[in-house]
């Protein structure tokens, strides 16, 4: 599992990194709230082959025309901190809410 950090949080050496990556949060949400903050690569089998975590933001998806899911993005829109291009591949939400793309 990959987990994505702002570098920007960790500017000031002095912060404990223990700290910073606890996950405290007392968020209820649902486990598909949960899951929008993982994106799945996998293969046409199921297969997991990469995780990829973002514990401060919830993926979200750039729609093309038509409706479909073409790219992943931590952030924004304009100023994203992570992007997945899905290239030819769409990008498909699961039962329990994580992204997932598909590869072979």
């Amino acid at each position: 599992m990959v987990r994505l950090i702002r570098v920007s949080d960790y500017l000031d050496l002095d912060e404990d990194l223990d700290e910073e990556l606890t996950d405290e949060s007392e968020d209820d949400g649902t486990v598909e709230d949960e899951n929008g903050h993982t994106l799945s690569i996998r293969r046409a089998t199921g297969e997991e082959v990469l995780t990829i975590f973002s514990p401060s933001e919830e993926w979200s998806v750039y729609l093309a025309p038509g409706g479909a899911m073409t790219n992943a993005f931590v952030g924004t829109p304009g100023a994203p901190l992570v992007w997945v291009n899905a290239a030819d591949r769409s990008i498909e939400r699961d039962e329990d809410g994580t992204y997932i793309i598909r590869i072979d």
